[in-house]
């Protein structure tokens, strides 16, 4: 394959990350109930991954998994227990749908940081991924200015309106406004992958381990009080690529003003998704990027004033503007609204881990789990990915999965202090 079709390939994937998120190829509804959370769905993106699993395997002439080290049998034990544990499960084809996504985000992983020269080709995919977010930029802003969808087709846009149950709305001085979604299921989502969008941006200026530990950290507060890091196929894919590139892959390279827009439009995305957890994410992030700027050793008063001109345009200007939006937007009693509905989640999900302790109710199985006789809204998983995985995984299989992290982060943390 040459460079330039490699390029064009990889290119086009990227830009299909933030666009194809809707596109559904068939779904299949449990329960009777219309939530995505009891439906079946195979989408665009699973095909993305299911594409890129063969070209892999392809590539590398093997199977993932299939090394001779610990972590890799770790891997295989944590996946047949999962595969076992399909068979007493109270909808086994959801738990093969979660398991099979599981297995390809995995592997994913696996291949990239076991065959380093696989690296070399992710920038191509991310730089796709930031141009597709630039327009997603755009769609969002227009959105929230018509107050509507925009007319693109309903297999990649959701429709909305002031007047529809069911859209995320936020009242503002005592007008309800529809929060922006952009082509994607939610706005906390269009939100979260704006955050992951900034985070590679900042790379250049933050280093690779703070870029790095900015990830982490946002993956841990977002999953503390949300879910769909792991329930969404979206937030999966896009944190899987994100997490990929700043581990093994090169610094993202767009063009210089380029990159400077695109900073500002995500601000302006993330601003108008009304995400409470991508606003506070952004908060930190711009802190930590413009504290670093500013201790950059200076040579000359020029570098200075361009920097501080730069500085304010886009970043001290998003800061206030997200600061202004807490404290005029997002009233109190939104605050306590949510901390109580996700209080309401956590009490079904601890009933959960005492009846299913040690092995849990399996992947994909935790809202048809839920009790019947409750409101429609309430179908959908605990706000918490740590809460849901031992929920669904169980004790045995989250401590595996946790020792599997572990020793996978220490021989990146090794190999990068051997390398430097």
């Amino acid at each position: 394959m040459s460079n330039k079709i490699k390029l064009f390939i990889y290119t086009i994937i990227g830009v299909s990350l933030p666009f194809l998120v809707r596109t559904t190829i068939f779904s299949y509804s449990i329960k009777n109930l219309s939530s995505p959370y009891t439906t079946i769905y195979l989408h665009s993106l699973d095909i993305v991954l299911l594409l890129g699993f063969v070209y892999l395997v392809w590539k590398t002439k093997g199977f993932p998994l299939n090394g001779q080290k610990f972590v890799d049998k770790l891997w295989i034990s944590l996946f047949f227990l999962i595969f076992i544990q399909v068979f007493g499960t109270k909808y086994p084809l959801i738990s093969w749908v979660w398991g099979i996504r599981f297995y390809l985000g995995m592997s994913l992983i696996w291949y990239i940081s076991r065959f380093k020269y696989l690296a070399k080709d992710l920038k191509y995919i991310i730089n796709g991924f930031l141009i597709g977010m630039l327009a997603q930029s755009i769609v969002v802003i227009v959105q929230f200015g018509l107050q509507k969808n925009i007319g693109l087709p309903l297999v990649i846009e959701p429709s909305l309106s002031v007047q529809l149950s069911g859209v995320a709305k936020v009242s503002i001085f005592d007008n309800t406004f529809v929060r922006s979604y952009g082509t994607f299921p939610h706005p906390n989502i269009v939100g979260f992958a704006g955050i992951m969008s900034l985070i590679l941006l900042y790379v250049q200026k933050l280093g690779k381990r703070l870029a790095t530990i900015i990830y982490l950290t946002t993956i841990i507060i977002a999953g503390l009080i949300d879910h769909y890091i792991i329930t969404s196929i979206q937030a999966f894919v896009i944190t899987v690529f994100t997490g990929l590139q700043l581990m093994y892959g090169d610094s993202v390279s767009l063009i210089k003003h380029l990159s400077k827009l695109l900073i500002l439009l995500l601000h302006i995305l993330v601003l108008l998704s009304f995400s409470k957890t991508a606003l506070t994410m952004l908060l930190l992030i711009d802190f930590i990027y413009l504290t670093t700027l500013t201790r950059k050793t200076m040579f000359h008063v020029e570098q200075f004033q361009n920097r501080l001109r730069a500085i304010p345009r886009i970043v001290i200007n998003g800061v206030t503007l997200a600061g202004g939006v807490f404290l005029l937007v997002l009233p109190y009693h939104h605050i306590l609204d949510t901390i109580s509905k996700r209080s309401f989640y956590a009490q079904d999900a601890f009933q959960m881990i005492g009846s299913n302790i040690w092995f849990g109710v399996g992947l994909g199985q935790y809202v048809v789990n839920l009790s019947d006789n409750r409101e429609i809204w309430q179908y959908e998983p605990v706000h918490n990915i740590f809460l849901l995985l031992f929920c669904e995984l169980g004790l045995i299989n989250l401590i595996l999965l946790m020792v599997i992290i572990g020793l996978e982060c220490y021989a990146y943390i090794y190999e990068y202090k051997k390398q430097g």
